[in-house]
């Protein structure tokens, strides 16, 4: 399902294109909630991701003139914010290599504080095991699972093919099935 919006978008860039401001503000402000959720999952820190978001849109108004529209608005803003968060990540890594200092991987909480111990507890894992997989695999699941893309978007903001993003999920997919089953199944520690 495309972006309900791609029209709407595509007369915004245009705008923007032309000089008028306001309206790649628009486009910034239309954007900005999925694109700062995505690059939370990724990151798994609030400052990071908001310096990524801000870096994304910063990057998009100085590539605007050369936006060609060959893909929609909001892939391409993705795709920005995607390769940005994989460069942070990958730049976080060899700092922890350096430090051993693994606390960064976990994603943010969410307020459990309402939810019972058991769902909370699940919770916690839950993001710990997304946290785990390999930086591609985590971006495609995050962008599949919670942003709910389809593959072939996801495909063209990663700049890879279909086939490799199915490949990706399922990874993904199997990989948190085996960290999580047992606590699934009640065969937790």
């Amino acid at each position: 399902m495309r972006n309900p919006d791609e029209r709407d978008d595509r007369e915004l860039v245009l705008a923007a294109q032309a000089g008028r401001e306001e309206a790649f503000n628009q486009l910034v402000l239309r954007h900005r909630k999925s694109l700062y959720h995505t690059a939370i999952g990724l990151l798994g820190n609030a400052d990071d991701a908001d310096d990524i978001c801000q870096d994304a849109f910063i990057k998009a108004y100085e590539g605007l003139g050369r936006f060609r529209a060959t893909s929609s608005f909001y892939t391409w803003l993705y795709r920005i914010c995607v390769n940005l968060c994989l460069n942070k990540l990958r730049t976080r890594k060899v700092r922890l290599f350096f430090r051993l200092d693994h606390d960064e991987l976990v994603l943010p909480a969410t307020d459990t504080a309402d939810m019972p111990t058991e769902q909370a507890e699940f919770l916690g894992k839950a993001r710990y095991a997304i946290a785990k997989l390999p930086d591609k695999q985590r971006a495609v699941f995050i962008l599949r699972y919670f942003r709910e893309l389809p593959h072939a978007d996801i495909a063209e903001i990663m700049d890879r093919d279909v086939g490799t993003i199915k490949a990706n999920y399922h990874q993904a997919i199997k990989k948190l099935q085996a960290e999580l089953g047992a606590y699934v199944r009640g065969e937790e520690d």
